[in-house]
């Protein structure tokens, strides 16, 4: 690669930090790492790909046989600026990273908030949509969900994106962004967009733990957290101050990276911590991940 990349790790360090990936993850598979990356969307996405040991080593059935399925934030027909939705530079950087390296089908899904004839000039739709190889599915029917069970203290069924299992890599891209009704929502809260009736966890549910069950029910591949902008405040539609950091976060581990990015922004104008977001606290009390930051490998890319 034509690019340097400086990398500092806090938190969990030691022999083991020194390792390969595949080492490091041999060595001590309860250590989950956090890349905290900063620079272009373009070399991130390269950078992170390397860490996770190559786009190979992802798909066994070969990249030109294999379907990957991205999940973005893309709940509003809303432009870049407002920090609503995942941006569109990263989608569509990372569709452009996988068919240069032979992956045969993308789907980009989402349920969104809105009908769908009003995506037509969304930034991130229009991004997508001028690839070939890539398919926008705006996931606003019954038809696109089947029956699944899973076993959470509140959630014991849902109807999930008949697409997830049969995608070979799921790709969840969150935007960070406040939400007025679990603080934040971040990668598990995203996954309620891979779902088809929403109401009942508002209405028949402790909706905390049924997001928190959900993570059990649905776990993507990687975690990338889009972090270029972020909405601190008047979550999840805006309007509301948006800083722009300019980074990504991401981690196979998406407990571990929800918690790493709560931590990091003053959500709602106040610090947060994992564990005293209900949602999170779930998850991890459900055993998806892991919410202490001291036991969490953190390593910062500057590409």
């Amino acid at each position: 690669m034509d690019r340097r990349i400086f990398i500092k790790s806090t938190g969990i360090i030691g022999a083991s930090a020194f390792l390969p990936i595949g080492s490091l993850a041999a060595a001590n598979e309860s250590i989950p790492i956090v890349w905290e990356l900063e620079g272009s969307a373009s070399r991130a996405i390269e950078a992170l790909f390397d860490e996770l040991g190559g786009l190979t080593s992802l798909l066994p059935k070969g990249a030109e046989n294999s379907i990957v399925l991205l999940k973005p934030n893309l709940c509003l027909p809303d432009g870049d600026h407002k920090a609503t939705t995942t941006s569109s530079e990263l989608v569509s950087q990372l569709c452009s990273f996988l068919l240069d390296r032979g992956v045969g089908k993308i789907i980009v899904a989402d349920h969104t908030l809105r009908e769908a004839k009003e995506f037509e000039k969304q930034p991130l739709v229009l991004e997508a949509g001028k690839y070939p190889g890539v398919k926008v599915m705006l996931a606003n029917d019954q038809r696109y969900y089947t029956p699944s069970s899973t076993e959470g203290e509140v959630l014991t069924s849902v109807e999930i994106l008949k697409l997830l299992p049969r995608a070979d890599l799921f790709i969840n891209l969150p935007t960070a962004k406040h939400h007025t009704a679990t603080q934040v929502s971040l990668g598990i809260k995203n996954l309620m967009g891979l779902i088809w009736d929403r109401s009942v966890f508002h209405t028949d549910l402790d909706l905390q733990q049924a997001i928190g069950d959900l993570a059990m029910a649905i776990k993507p591949t990687i975690t990338i957290t889009d972090a270029t902008r972020v909405l601190l405040k008047g979550g999840p539609i805006g309007p509301g101050p948006v800083v722009e950091d300019g980074r990504y976060f991401a981690s196979r581990d998406i407990v571990a990276v929800d918690s790493v990015v709560a931590s990091r922004y003053s959500f709602g104008g106040k610090s947060q911590s994992a564990s005293n977001i209900a949602h999170i606290s779930a998850a991890y009390d459900n055993g998806v991940g892991e919410i202490d930051l001291d036991k969490i490998n953190l390593k910062h890319l500057t590409v």
